[in-house]
């Protein structure tokens, strides 16, 4: 039964993070990206930090304990949500989600040297290489890449290293911390770094000014943060950081098919082909070969 509800908690974070590339891409709002971004992540922590009594939590103990949570919040929700927001303004949904599902490809090898029970093996590297291709075929009729945005796609990918150092970390140090605790201070940590960043960049503070922004800010902090990140460090304490990273490949697949159920955009033979790719590769990645069959001998 609890692997069952382990499965569904893995399934609902690959539908809300399948749904959030095309709401930030569509939820500035006419905000500057880190602005608009530490209004998520203040939003998020204010609404967790009442969460950890009621959830009877601890709060982090110790300089190793609040060590991670200040290196989750700067490098994931600072840093890894600074460089989304500020890439996506300039390339399409799809290109994004193609270089972030570079994600497992980085995590393995974050993971072979921080945890030791988590080595790469060539099943695994080849399985996640091959589910990187699927995530390439379901978009490789409709992306075009351009040079002169390097720039804005290199953002993405260094997002997608600084996602892997954060759950690898995580991993290693965060056993004892409860998720909520680990993720409401870290959020607002976060949120302060992209502040700091917004003024920097000369955009300054400002709240959404309409309605559809607000409810894009909203969805993002409540389910795309508050339900997704509680749930993604709740399954880190039994599931491997390389079996989380796989939510990054299965996103992009979720993404066209909520298209095709809400928008009646039509699948098409590369998108096929990409969804199997996707199944095979993981399937391939996160699972162990069958051990051969003891010979038996007659006497």
């Amino acid at each position: 039964m609890q692997h069952i509800w382990q499965v569904a908690l893995y399934a609902l974070l690959c539908v809300i993070w399948g749904s959030t590339w095309a709401v930030i891409k569509v939820g500035y709002g006419g905000l500057g990206p880190f602005n608009v971004a530490s209004v998520r992540f203040f939003l998020a922590g204010a609404v967790l930090v009442p969460l950890v009594p009621l959830l009877r939590a601890r709060w982090p103990k110790g300089a190793g304990e609040w060590a991670l949570v200040g290196w989750v919040g700067l490098v994931l929700f600072g840093a890894d949500y600074g460089l989304i927001y500020w890439g996506e303004q300039f390339i399409e949904s799809g290109l994004t989600a193609i270089l972030f599902a570079t994600l497992p490809l980085i995590t393995i090898g974050f993971a072979h040297v921080y945890l030791p029970g988590d080595r790469i093996t060539p099943r695994k590297l080849a399985g996640t290489l091959l589910a990187f291709v699927g995530v390439v075929a379901l978009f490789g009729d409709r992306v075009r890449l351009d040079p002169s945005k390097a720039g804005p796609m290199l953002a993405i990918v260094a997002s997608a290293v600084c996602a892997a150092a954060a759950g690898v970390a995580t991993k290693r140090h965060g056993g004892g911390l409860h998720p909520a605790a680990l993720n409401a201070p870290a959020m607002l940590v976060g949120a302060v770094a992209l502040l700091a960043a917004s003024f920097a960049s000369g955009e300054g503070f400002h709240l959404p000014r309409d309605r559809p922004t607000w409810g894009a800010v909203a969805y993002l902090a409540m389910a795309g943060s508050v339900v997704t990140f509680l749930g993604y460090f709740t399954l880190l304490k039994t599931w491997s950081v390389t079996s989380l990273s796989f939510i990054s490949v299965f996103t992009p697949a979720i993404a066209l098919l909520l298209g095709f159920v809400f928008l009646g955009e039509r699948p098409t033979l590369p998108m096929a082909l990409g969804a199997v790719l996707i199944l095979t590769g993981v399937t391939l990645a996160l699972t162990a070969p069958r051990a051969a069959p003891a010979s038996s001998t007659r006497r």
